[in-house]
């Protein structure tokens, strides 16, 4: 079984950990592709997060400062309901900021490109200071899996029927032995 292994993020091939002909084992480190971009990325991601904690705590007091002066009719309910609108605002801003973080991660964890199977790997078109992505055509290796080889031949009629009378044995499965 022979596996394409291609890189799901676009970037310079920082490392090659293994060599062409190399036996390797599932989950071995064969690429590392920068992961520079992707970490500024999860910087960011962090930092939209920590803003968007910080509206939702403002708005989550805004609403309790208004809860006891509506329920007191100092202020119109109408105040209430725009506080709390204001709120699920933040509280989705909030859970599209965790999404982005746990979207830069992803991306990072995509950099250190790793054995899906033990194999042995096959041509390394590609050398240290590579830009490769997800849109390259070529893939960065082929991973051979060699538990079970099989091989598929064919003979023609005259071939066989030599076959059959050079070996001994009742039957095919015995004179293939």
């Amino acid at each position: 079984r022979d596996v394409e292994i291609r890189p799901q993020v676009s970037g310079y091939l920082d490392k090659i950990f293994v060599d062409e002909g190399a036996q390797v084992k599932k989950g071995q480190p064969l690429f590392k592709i920068n992961d520079l971009p992707y970490r500024e990325a999860l910087n960011n991601a962090r930092a939209a997060l920590a803003a968007a904690k910080a509206g939702l705590a403002s708005a989550e007091i805004n609403v309790d400062k208004l809860r006891p002066l509506v329920e007191n009719n100092v202020v119109s309910p109408v105040q209430l309901k725009s506080a709390q609108a204001v709120y699920d605002q933040q509280a989705a801003s909030v859970a599209a900021a965790q999404a982005q973080v746990a979207n830069a991660q992803i991306n990072i964890g995509y950099s250190l490109i790793e054995a899906p199977v033990d194999g042995v790997i096959g041509r390394i078109p590609y050398k240290t200071g590579s830009l490769v992505g997800v849109s390259t055509a070529e893939p960065l290796t082929m991973l051979s899996e060699i538990k079970d080889i099989r091989a598929y031949f064919s003979l023609s009629e005259t071939d066989f029927l030599h076959f059959k009378t050079e070996y001994p044995g009742k039957t095919i499965a015995e004179k293939i032995k």
